[in-house]
């Protein structure tokens, strides 16, 4: 199925609305939909919990709303189709809000923004462009605003884009060589690869890419639209946190100043 008839038949299944939407008594817990390959932002610890930014800022908003969070492990490319098919009541997996999932989904108030670069080796000479990268092999995680991008951008000029399920097979075919640059979220990039031993000969190459809407769009919680008093339960509780200075304080823990561009969520 197409990009553009698969937005339809998801657009349908949201719109139906498939039940009423939930109460304040039906929070008793709230199965969330997350990509757990995906530092800082989500990703499992030595323990096997999940953790990260993303993680970390939900179970607080659970917490204020008094409910248990429940994690679904989905790839990113499958986490709306699992909203639609109530498998799942929330998406917060590190999702940008862009004009074709606005069409199917409502988002939360945004809560940072995050720039998307070029990372290769650092002798490759590459830049972000589709002339420097005609020939090469860019990894992008599927269902990802930087693979439509590469797709769009790059693809139909010669440049080969592959897509991965889990981000971490990208930076495993980086090392091996079977891919000659990767299009990424700069944070991802830093904590999941290049901040260890494998990732040492790499490193950003170029600026951060703002040609389009979609890499320079906010992130939030993504929602069914019929689920209105959910998202306004999320918001009161992501303004709290936002005010005391909980999100703060979680960003400190996982980032360096300037990494992500934290949102005020108003009331």
């Amino acid at each position: 199925m197409n990009m553009k008839n698969w937005l339809l038949a998801v657009t349908l299944s949201v719109s139906a609305g498939l039940g009423a939407t939930a109460s304040a008594s039906d929070w008793k817990e709230l199965k969330i939909g997350i990509e757990p390959g995906y530092a800082p932002f989500e990703y499992k610890n030595a323990q096997g919990e999940i953790v990260g930014f993303d993680a970390d800022v939900m179970t607080e908003i659970c917490k204020k709303l008094q409910t248990k969070c429940v994690w679904v492990e989905q790839s990113f490319d499958s986490l709306i189709p699992a909203l639609a098919a109530r498998k799942i009541q929330l998406i917060h997996s590190s999702m940008q809000i862009t004009p074709q999932r606005k069409k199917v989904l409502a988002f939360s108030q945004p809560i940072y923004g995050i720039p998307t670069q070029l990372m290769a080796r650092k002798d490759s000479g590459l830049l972000p462009t589709a002339e420097a990268l005609k020939g090469k092999r860019v990894g992008a995680l599927q269902g990802s605003t930087q693979e439509t991008y590469a797709k769009q951008k790059w693809g139909s000029k010669g440049v080969q884009i592959v897509s991965y399920q889990d981000q971490n097979q990208t930076f495993a075919d980086l090392t091996a060589g079977r891919l000659d640059a990767a299009i990424i979220e700069k944070p991802n990039g830093q904590s999941g690869f290049l901040s260890k031993p494998e990732g040492s000969n790499f490193a950003f190459l170029g600026d951060a890419i703002t040609d389009d809407e979609a890499l320079t769009g906010e992130i939030a919680i993504g929602l069914r639209k019929s689920d209105d008093k959910l998202k306004q339960a999320v918001d009161s509780a992501l303004a709290q946190l936002q005010q005391d200075g909980t999100v703060t304080k979680i960003a400190e823990k996982y980032f360096k100043p300037g990494e992500i561009d934290l949102k005020n969520v108003k009331q």
